[in-house]
């Protein structure tokens, strides 16, 4: 078996595998493509399927660091690696075995969530400013009808009268392509009522994103947030106010741990509504504080007498 250069063989995959695959795919591997390009460039040497050796790996690591890349970027581009040389192995090309020796995992991720009263809070709020009261409404309203849906940003945002069904939102998810039926919070009917079932949509996620932040400065969360995070190899701590951390996916999280935080509801169940496969993984992706678990146990039986 002989060996190909290895930015050429994830070329190749990554064509082939472009079309069924959402942007970001494709995205992801050309910014490796263009990292093992500049390593190549930078050590004067050529990067075989066969010389992606454990001791490869770690100075790639190193050199990602020095290039300012966060720990859990790094982590998923060398988790992508392992994978195209996994393949490369079933294509019969070359392979060193130790480049499956590299075991670095992801750092916990930072991310906030909305209470159901911070939600209520938003939902009520009124826009003071008459000439963009409307645009920043029809935000609101839209990022109000994701906190209680659970859905991502690519299908609450193209809701239509056709999703509202006997007192259910009924929607084709765009990501996974599974059926999902959610009980319409009494805020969503409202809000199809408002606009005469017909939500606000076509907006673009950038300009949702941009104007959601300030929306949220306007209504006041301005809770200091402190988080920690690796960049660069060094561990760095910064403190933001909660209305810079929001964005469109900020909703979904919301619902996942807002149902969670019910206590009525079966995770499994709440899983089949988010669309993940394993407990483990829900578990990473809903945002819960020490205060939030203590006061969701605090009525359990066993802190009774």
């Amino acid at each position: 078996m002989e060996g190909i250069f290895f930015a050429d063989f994830i070329g190749e995959v990554v064509e082939k595998k472009s079309r069924r695959k959402s942007a970001h795919y494709s995205a992801c591997y050309d910014a490796i493509i263009k990292h093992l390009n500049e390593f190549s460039r930078f050590y004067d040497c050529d990067i075989f399927t066969n010389s992606v050796t454990e001791e490869f790996l770690d100075d790639f690591i190193i050199y990602l660091e020095n290039c300012g890349l966060r720990h859990n970027t790094i982590v998923g581009y060398i988790l992508k690696m392992q994978s195209m040389i996994r393949k490369a192995s079933q294509y019969n090309y070359a392979v060193d075995a130790t480049y499956d020796a590299i075991d670095i995992r992801t750092e916990p991720t930072f991310a906030v969530f909305l209470s159901m009263n911070e939600i209520t809070r938003i939902y009520y709020y009124k826009f003071e400013n008459q000439d963009k009261r409307k645009a920043k409404e029809r935000i609101r309203d839209l990022f109000v009808v994701g906190c209680l849906t659970a859905l991502r940003y690519s299908d609450y945002s193209t809701l239509t009268a056709d999703n509202l069904q006997n007192g259910y939102i009924v929607k084709r998810t765009k990501k996974t392509n599974v059926d999902v039926k959610v009980p319409a919070h009494d805020y969503v009917k409202e809000i199809f009522a408002k606009y005469n079932v017909q939500i606000p949509s076509g907006l673009c996620i950038q300009y949702f994103n941009k104007y959601l932040k300030l929306i949220m400065r306007e209504i006041g969360l301005n809770d200091k947030i402190t988080f920690s995070y690796t960049e660069g190899g060094e561990l760095k701590t910064v403190t933001r106010e909660k209305w810079e951390l929001i964005s469109s996916h900020t909703a979904r999280r919301s619902a996942a741990t807002n149902m969670y935080l019910t206590g009525r509801m079966k995770t499994l169940e709440i899983m089949k509504l988010t669309g993940h496969r394993s407990e483990q993984n829900f578990f990473r992706y809903i945002r819960l504080t020490n205060d939030d678990t203590a006061r969701s146990i605090s009525g359990d039986m066993f802190f009774r007498k």
